[in-house]
C-alpha cells in the first residue's frame, strides 16, 4: 500500500491551556515541547541518582542482614553447646546423688538405734570399723562439695543461655527491620528504575521527532498540527519508532489518562475514531498476534499483537472491532489489516460511535505473556499508548495518512 501522507507529532501533550473559542487545549509549539523533553532527561538524571543511593542503602542493609544472621547462627550453636553441657552436668549430678545414697547407707542410724548397715558390718575389727565410718563419711563431704560446684555451673550456664536468648531475641527482630527494610528499598528501586525508563523513552522520542520537524523546514515556533500540515501537504512520511496510525485517517475523540466527563473516569487508551463502519484497522507496528478475545458487552472483537520497538518488547490491544481478520501466532506488519471498525448498534456497551480504542503494555522481560499464561488479566497494566505512538494528535486532532 502506497503511503502518501506524513502523520508527525503531538508529544506528551499533557499540559495545555485552555481555548474557550474552541473547546480544546492549546497545542504547544515545537519549542516547547523541546523544553518539556529535556524536563524529561533532567528528570531521568534525578532518578538516575535516587536510584544510585537507594542501591548503596539496599547494599548496606542486605550486608547487615548476612552479618546478623551470621551472629544469630553463632548463638545458635553456643546455645546448642550449653545444653548439651547443662545436660551433661545434670547426668553427674544424678550420678553422685546416687553415690551419695549408697554411701549414707553405711552410715545411716535408723529410728534411734544403732543398725550399722552393710559396710560398717564387714569391719574385721574395731579399728577397721573407725576406718570405714571415716571412709563414707569423707565420700559424702566430697560428693556433697562436688554436687554443690555441679550447681553452681549449671547456675552459670543457665544465666548465659538467658543472656543468649535475649540476645537472639533482639537480633531476629532487628534481621525481621532488615528484611523489611531491604524489601521497601527493593521497591524504591523498582519504581525509579520504571520511571527512568519512560522518563529515558520519553526524551528520546522528543527530541527524535522535534529534530525530524526542524529538519524538515518547521520552526520552533510552529504547532506539531501546523506542521504535520505543511508536511502533509508535501507528501513526505516520516514513520516514529516504526510506527503508525491503526487507521487511515480520522480523529483522537478521547486521550489516554482522567476524563473531564463520565464521573472522571480513568480513560486505559486512545480513541481513533471515523464515521465510516468497516474501515480497516491495522497494528500501529510489525509483530505479531498472540491473543484474540471476544466480549460483545464491552470491546467486541479485540486483537493483541506482540511487538519489538527499538529493542523493547510491548503488547497492543485493539478494541470495538465488528470483525477480525487475522489468526493467533500469525506475523503482521503494519500495513496489514487486523480487523474492521464497528457501527453504534453491536451491544457493546463500551462503545460511543464509530472508533477503535488502542491500549498499550510494556512487556519486558515477558511480564505480560508470564502474567496471562497464569490466568492472569490481559488488560491490566496499560500504559500510556503515546509512549511508542507520539505523533497520535491531540485529543480533537484530525490526521489524514497514518
Amino acid at each position: 500500500m502506497k503511503l502518501k501522507i506524513v502523520s508527525l507529532i503531538m508529544i506528551f501533550l499533557v499540559l495545555f491551556s485552555v481555548s474557550l473559542s474552541t473547546g480544546y487545549a492549546r497545542e504547544k509549539t515545537l519549542n516547547e515541547l523541546e523544553a518539556e523533553a529535556k524536563a524529561n532527561r533532567e528528570a531521568y538524571n534525578k532518578a538516575k541518582n535516587e536510584k544510585e543511593l537507594t542501591e548503596a542503602e539496599r547494599d548496606k542493609a542486605t550486608a547487615e542482614k548476612a552479618e546478623v544472621e551470621k551472629q544469630i547462627s553463632s548463638i545458635e550453636s553456643q546455645l546448642e553447646s550449653i545444653s548439651n553441657q547443662i545436660e551433661g552436668i545434670q547426668k553427674d549430678i544424678d550420678a553422685k546423688d546416687e553415690q551419695m545414697k549408697d554411701i549414707m547407707s553405711f552410715v545411716q542410724v535408723t529410728n534411734g538405734d544403732s543398725n550399722y548397715l552393710e559396710y560398717i558390718f564387714g569391719a574385721t575389727d574395731f579399728t577397721d570399723f573407725i576406718y570405714r565410718i571415716s571412709v563414707a563419711e569423707q565420700l559424702g563431704d566430697y560428693n556433697e562439695e562436688l554436687i554443690e560446684e555441679y550447681n553452681k555451673d549449671v547456675e552459670r550456664l543457665d544465666k548465659k543461655q538467658s543472656e543468649l536468648n535475649t540476645k537472639q531475641e533482639e537480633l531476629n527482630k532487628k534481621q525481621s527491620e532488615l528484611t523489611v527494610l531491604e524489601a521497601k528499598l527493593n521497591k524504591e528501586i523498582e519504581t525509579l528504575q520504571s520511571g527512568m525508563v519512560s522518563k529515558d523513552q520519553a526524551y528520546k522520542t522528543q527530541i527524535e521527532l522535534i529534530q525530524s520537524m526542524k529538519a524538515r523546514g518547521c520552526k520552533g515556533t510552529d504547532t506539531a498540527s501546523s506542521c504535520q500540515n505543511r508536511l502533509s501537504s508535501s507528501g513526505s512520511l516520516v514513520s516514529v519508532n516504526g510506527t503508525y496510525m491503526p487507521i487511515n485517517s480520522g480523529y483522537v475523540t478521547s486521550d489516554y489518562g482522567y476524563r473531564s466527563y463520565g464521573g472522571g473516569e480513568f480513560h486505559t487508551g486512545i480513541d481513533y475514531s471515523k464515521s465510516v463502519v468497516g474501515d480497516p484497522v491495522y497494528p500501529i507496528a510489525d509483530g505479531e498476534v498472540i491473543l484474540l478475545n471476544y466480549n460483545k458487552s464491552c470491546g467486541n472483537h479485540i486483537v493483541y499483537v506482540k511487538h519489538n520497538i527499538k529493542g523493547h518488547s510491548y503488547i497492543t490491544s485493539y478494541w470495538h472491532l465488528s470483525s477480525w481478520s487475522v489468526s493467533v501466532g500469525q506475523k503482521v506488519s503494519y500495513k496489514t489489516q487486523i480487523g474492521k471498525m464497528a457501527g453504534r448498534n453491536t451491544g457493546d456497551k463500551c462503545s460511543g460511535g464509530v472508533h477503535v480504542h488502542l491500549n498499550l503494555f510494556d512487556n519486558a522481560n515477558n511480564q505480560w505473556e508470564n502474567r496471562v499464561a497464569r490466568g492472569g488479566n490481559p488488560n491490566s497494566g496499560r500504559t500510556n499508548p503515546r509512549t511508542v505512538v507520539p505523533q497520535t494528535p491531540a485529543k480533537g486532532g484530525r490526521f489524514s495518512g497514518r
